[in-house]
């Protein structure tokens, strides 16, 4: 039955995106070269990506691939190709599967396309002007919620455009995230083309603002001359370390990047921030403590059970980490044949084994291993421990959210996490150049599937204990909503 659903609801994806728009002057493709583009596409997914068929099964896949051939009939240029098949690669449901599009293309985003001028976030599926770089002067802009854009609501939108770009399972926060400030206007413009003008129903004003897209320059500019206020705000590090008051401690972990941190931080290395931290931690006799990881994208593998091994014990975090295979060789039968290779021979001997099937999985106590982390800490924590999360958060900052919600070590506060609740596909990835449209494909090798009880929803993200959605307010004044939150319920003794 969820086969079948999912091939309707494929088809009408397809009937959705193949409606013609104007994406200007570019190059005409052949059509045989689109359809030998298109079959290295499927190979690269098929023979490479090890959860290609983790959310969408085989037949569902197969299926709307045949629907993008019988829809190549003529030439096309690299974005109308580019909007036939950014579908098909979100089929993989995970968000490390990504598609670039040619540097030519960027260039002439940059320089010649007129897009939708204003900024904007989404709070919730709310959707607000943040800042104002068109040439509409007859009232302010900023911070009014928008209803309407050309007759479709923003849920409306969102579900079109985010066709074009993959997401973890069925995480909608997701794709809203995603296309926060400047990237709803690129890809507005990748999915709906050149559009003459914008007509934009604000919440609360009766009539429609007309605006007409500009320049990307153009927009810099407007935005540059309705400043306000040159007061910078200040950055964060990327990991901070700060007591409250009555025995509360914050632990901000915005990166688990072990290059960022050096070069980034002032604390430069993970391990001793916590060390560090968690020494404090106990000498302060802390007995609540708030881990923001809501703008942790992940990063290095492993930080995720460093941090985790301050609260929990050990145990295998990993039902299995798979790759499907250690050398794929895509053939189209005339253009050069493509290899991707997934690990280097140290690793394929000793940390890996390979299956009956061809596959390769990992040892259990050899390299990384599968348990959740190496070494027990001097300092563990056993208070109370609220984690504050938001779409951002994923990776291996979402694996270590899986850890602590599986194993009941915390409450969280905020919304659903980007990253998939039963693990994700990632790592080793292999960039796949298409070799007439010079579109780029990021096909991730390895599938880690998490060692979690069935608390959520397949497909689902950790959700949290307490949602909690900024205001416009608290968003553009930099405020820590859930912070707020969860220091109020502590005030009130919850």
């Amino acid at each position: 039955m969820r086969s079948t659903l999912t091939i309707i609801l494929l088809c009408f994806v397809f009937f959705k995106i193949l409606s013609a728009q104007n994406f200007g002057e570019f190059p005409k493709i052949e059509r045989s070269k689109l359809l030998n583009d298109l079959e290295i596409l499927y190979q690269g997914l098929d023979k490479f990506h090890s959860g290609m068929y983790w959310y969408t099964k085989k037949d569902s896949v197969d299926i709307a691939f045949q629907e993008v051939r019988n829809e190549i009939v003529k030439d096309l240029n690299v974005l109308e190709y580019h909007k036939l098949i950014a579908p098909l690669i979100t089929l993989s449901r995970e968000a490390h599967t990504e598609i670039s599009r040619p540097e030519s293309v960027i260039k002439k985003l940059n320089t010649d396309i007129r897009l939708f001028p204003l900024i904007i976030t989404f709070l919730d599926k709310e959707l607000y002007c943040v800042k104002n770089g068109s040439d509409f002067q007859d009232f302010s802009l900023e911070g009014k919620q928008i209803e309407l854009i050309n007759g479709e609501t923003p849920a409306t939108i969102v579900d079109n455009i985010g066709n074009l770009f993959a997401s973890d399972g069925f995480i909608e926060t997701s794709k809203y995230s995603y296309l926060d400030r400047f990237n709803f206007s690129v890809y507005y413009f990748y999915y709906y083309g050149h559009v003459s003008q914008f007509e934009i129903t604000f919440k609360g004003i009766k009539e429609p603002v007309i605006i007409k897209p500009l320049l990307t320059k153009e927009i810099i500019q407007h935005q540059r001359d309705r400043l306000i206020t040159t007061t910078k705000i200040k950055e964060k590090d990327l990991l901070e370390f700060k007591i409250l008051e009555n025995s509360i401690a914050y632990l901000g972990i915005h990166d688990f990047s072990n290059d960022d941190i050096e070069e980034q931080s002032k604390e430069k290395n993970l391990k001793s921030f916590l060390e560090k931290s968690f020494k404090s931690i106990t000498e302060n006799n802390v007995k609540i403590l708030i881990i923001d990881i809501s703008k942790n994208g992940g990063g290095s593998e492993g930080n995720e059970g460093l941090l985790y091994s301050y609260f929990g014990e050990d145990y295998q975090k990993y039902k299995k980490v798979r790759a499907k295979t250690q050398k794929a060789v895509l053939d189209n039968g005339v253009d050069k044949p493509i290899i991707l290779e997934t690990f280097g021979y140290l690793e394929r001997t000793f940390t890996y084994k390979k299956m009956e099937d061809g596959s390769l999985e990992r040892k259990q106590w050899i390299g990384p291993g599968l348990r959740a982390f190496k070494k027990e800490p001097k300092h563990k924590f056993a208070g109370k421990v609220y984690i504050i999360i938001s779409p951002i958060t994923y990776s291996g900052a979402s694996e270590f959210s899986n850890m602590m919600y599986t194993n009941e070590l915390a409450t969280f506060v905020g919304q659903e996490t980007g990253g998939g609740y039963f693990g994700n596909t990632s790592g080793y990835s292999q960039k796949l150049v298409l070799p007439n449209s010079k579109i780029e494909v990021s096909i991730p090798a390895l599938q880690f599937i998490m060692n979690v009880s069935p608390k959520i929803p397949f497909g689902r993200g950790v959700i949290p204990h307490y949602e909690v959605i900024p205001t416009f307010d608290q968003y553009i004044n930099g405020e820590n909503a859930s912070l707020q939150y969860i220091l109020k319920r502590l005030e009130n003794g919850n």
